[in-house]
């Protein structure tokens, strides 16, 4: 009976002890040695100049801490963030210290509101926010950059259509309101050169030419009808008279 007994009290301080194996070691994120790459895309950490290994509980702060799988100091596979009370708050992935895969960003009532993708550490790919379950924002990202069109939105329709490239607007940017067109200007390096227009009521109400954020040409004001109500000429940014203007053309 005692030898049962010794083998009962053995099978569980090997279960506990299997048990506290599993359960990742806690330490708070400001008592880490961080060693970031150069453009900071990788990140080794450490503690006393040992690079940590193993599954680990950091506190990020009062109200939050993040589970991470870490091997030779790089957090690796997918890392989770939750608030103090058990609410996940972010879901993302590493691939030895850097972020790649999807990036998922949670409200209190477990609704993403942010969705990212990353590759080498950086965006790369497609980027949307939520509000209320509904998208707000939607982005392409090349190598942390904006790429391509970006489109904003107001309960559900269309607010912002704008075409980005190396991270600036470049070419076309229109805004809407309720669905209905409302202005449409061009950029070049996010300053507006060419033609803007501005409608009311989805008309064409006035445009005019740009030149490196200034007016540089002609200004229409029109009827509701379309047709030219009256005509305007300016030169870098300054408005001339007709005179002055084909002056300046006939140079």
């Amino acid at each position: 009976m005692k030898t049962i007994k010794q083998f009962s009290v053995f099978l569980l301080m090997m279960s506990l002890s299997s048990l506290y194996a599993q359960l990742p070691e806690e330490i708070e994120w400001k008592y880490l040695q961080k060693n970031y790459s150069a453009d900071s895309t990788k990140l080794a950490l450490s503690l006393n100049n040992k690079l940590l290994e193993g599954k680990y509980k950091i506190p990020l702060d009062n109200t939050s801490f993040a589970l991470y799988d870490i091997k030779k100091g790089l957090i690796s596979g997918d890392a989770f963030w939750y608030t103090n009370n058990g609410d996940l708050e972010c879901k993302l992935s590493y691939k030895n210290g850097v972020r790649n895969g999807l990036k998922e960003n949670f409200d209190s009532d477990g609704k993403p509101w942010l969705r990212e993708e990353y590759k080498d550490g950086k965006k790369d790919g497609l980027s949307e926010m939520y509000s209320n379950g509904k998208m707000s924002s939607k982005s392409e990202y090349k190598k942390g950059k904006k790429e391509g069109l970006s489109i904003t939105y107001s309960n559900g329709q269309i607010l912002t259509q704008t075409y980005y490239k190396d991270d600036k607007r470049n070419g076309l940017s229109t805004t809407f309101y309720n669905g209905v067109i409302v202005s449409e200007n061009n950029y070049v390096d996010d300053v507006q050169d060419g033609l803007g227009t501005i409608y009311s009521m989805g008309k064409k109400n006035m445009d005019a030419t740009y030149q490196k954020g200034q007016r540089h040409g002609l200004a229409h004001m029109y009827k509701p009808d379309g047709s030219i109500l009256f005509e305007s000429y300016f030169l870098l940014g300054v408005k001339v008279s007709k005179e002055e203007y084909e002056k300046y053309l006939n140079k």
